[in-house]
């Protein structure tokens, strides 16, 4: 929701939340669908295995064109020049990432460890390319993590 009201606002006919849990099964491949508001906001959770590869663009292609068999929802744009052609609307994905915000407040082991803990994601995979998305569909955007906001000061104001 942050990435949708308070940063640069993005208009959608339908707005996807889709969230991805990777159980102790290897070989699951399960979805929830979700209307959180009719033909709006949608939500779907994937279960899938740890050996199965998350192509998360694939699979979101297959629960869509499955709504859209059964009539759950209606894809097609509402542009009525591409209306009348029956041409689908287009999808962007955007992969939010947690950045830990520098106004958090924390203790010297919870800062070795969000260092630490930043060194490894240099080093892995982007989230992007983990989900199997198409990249020319793609927006990252960086959320701040805020802990601990410091109360713990006076602020003098002059005249």
């Amino acid at each position: 929701m942050y990435s949708i009201i308070q940063k640069h606002p993005k208009r959608a006919d339908v707005y996807w939340l889709l969230h991805v849990d990777v159980t102790d099964e290897p070989f699951t491949m399960e979805y929830r669908v979700q209307q959180l508001i009719d033909q709006k906001l949608i939500r779907i959770d994937f279960r899938l295995g740890f050996r199965v590869e998350q192509r998360v663009n694939v699979l979101f292609r297959k629960v869509v064109e499955d709504m859209v068999k059964n009539g759950e929802i209606d894809i097609t744009s509402k542009y009525h020049s591409l209306r009348e052609h029956k041409i689908a609307g287009d999808f962007r994905f955007v992969v939010i990432e947690k950045v830990l915000s520098a106004s958090s407040t924390l203790r010297f082991i919870e800062r070795v460890t969000m260092v630490y803990y930043a060194v490894l994601k240099t080093f892995s995979v982007p989230e992007e390319k983990g989900f199997g998305l198409d990249l020319s569909f793609v927006a990252v955007e960086k959320v701040p993590l805020i802990v601990d906001l410091p109360t713990d000061f006076y602020l003098k104001r002059l005249d």
